[in-house]
């Protein structure tokens, strides 16, 4: 088991026993690691779910002690950083293939955490706008 793989598990355990402070702490660690190994190879799908699910895991960690706003900031991060990838040219196809179809993994817990916590409506119309042009622009496999 690689290591980012254990301190994402150590950081679910220590979530679900309520031991905030260090599942925050493995969540942290894990996408250290993820990141360095991402840099690394870029384009390993793998690599780019499981940081992204750290991220989603700490906006969960902040949700539940009522911190909103750093919740919503680890929801963007990943999302803003897709938005980035998949509109750089210098990628390969491949990568921009992979960041648009994660653009909408990325996306939907946005909508959802607006729906919970009253965003602006410029926040809220951009996310939707950003819903729409995702699924109007997600490939059509056959």
């Amino acid at each position: 088991m690689e290591v980012w793989q254990i301190l994402l598990l150590k950081g679910n355990d220590s979530f679900n026993k309520q031991q905030l402070l260090l599942a925050e702490e493995y969540y942290h660690q894990a996408i250290e690691c993820l990141e360095q190994l991402w840099q690394e190879n870029i384009e390993d799908c793998e690599l780019l779910m499981a940081w992204i699910s750290a991220f989603h895991n700490l906006a969960v960690l902040y949700e539940e002690q009522d911190q909103p706003k750093m919740a919503f900031r680890y929801l963007q991060i990943p999302h803003q950083r897709m938005a980035e990838l998949s509109q750089q040219t210098q990628n390969s196809e491949d990568l921009q293939f992979v960041a648009l179809r994660s653009l909408k993994i990325t996306l939907m817990p946005l909508l959802a955490f607006s729906k919970k916590y009253p965003a602006c409506d410029g926040c809220l119309s951009s996310l939707n706008k950003m819903a729409m042009a995702v699924n109007a622009s997600q490939p059509v496999m056959h």
